[in-house]
């Protein structure tokens, strides 16, 4: 869902017209940008994100390190994607990743969790917590992205990543699931310099 969804990112941009909880704190490579997510959270959502990014075996730090988050909200329906890509622009073509939080009465959402749950995986990803996984390698035509979604707070949470993370994304959904919310503020938009350390 989440790559069709990026792929009509250009129309979404045309349209689109602080301080962070120390409680909240995800992988490092959200850091610079968790001001602008929690502002651009629709009311009364939360947006959970994994404490931290994997990619491959994980001996690429390097490649975290370059990683370019980008935020994008809509309002009809209400939900917000959260995407990285290796370079600085929204070229799908530099897609590494996303994760999304939409509506549960939202029409996509609806129809893609339909779709996850008759003809992907069950996942448990915590207490009462069932996630289905929708290998992309599976589909007819195949799909270069895999997706993982389940149902919490209130609200449809989805992560998507390439084939062949097949087992990173399982990983980045359980955490996600188990990481306290990132959620909506008021404040003054105030980036904080990005951090970044090497995690062992």
């Amino acid at each position: 869902m989440l790559f069709r969804k990026l792929l009509t990112l250009p129309a979404v941009l045309a349209v689109l017209g602080s301080t962070f909880p120390a409680f909240a704190i995800p992988s490092e490579v959200f850091i610079s940008e968790l001001p602008e997510i929690q502002q651009s959270l629709p009311p009364g959502y939360a947006m959970r994100l994994p404490e931290q990014i994997r990619l491959g075996d994980g001996s690429n730090r390097d490649l975290l390190s370059k990683l370019t988050v980008k935020v994008f909200s809509s309002n009809s329906p209400r939900s917000m994607i959260v995407g990285l890509f290796s370079c600085e622009t929204t070229d799908t073509s530099c897609l590494v990743g996303s994760f999304s939080v939409d509506s549960p009465n939202s029409v996509t959402a609806i129809k893609e969790f339909y779709k996850h749950r008759h003809t992907g995986k069950p996942v448990s990803l915590g207490k009462n917590i069932q996630g289905y996984l929708l290998e992309g390698n599976q589909q007819n035509p195949p799909q270069p992205f895999s997706s993982l979604m389940w149902q919490q707070d209130a609200l449809v949470h989805t992560v998507s990543f390439p084939v062949k993370e097949r087992q990173n994304i399982l990983w980045m959904g359980y955490s996600m699931v188990h990481q306290p919310p990132v959620r909506r503020t008021y404040a003054k938009l105030k980036r904080p310099s990005p951090v970044y350390s090497a995690e062992k």
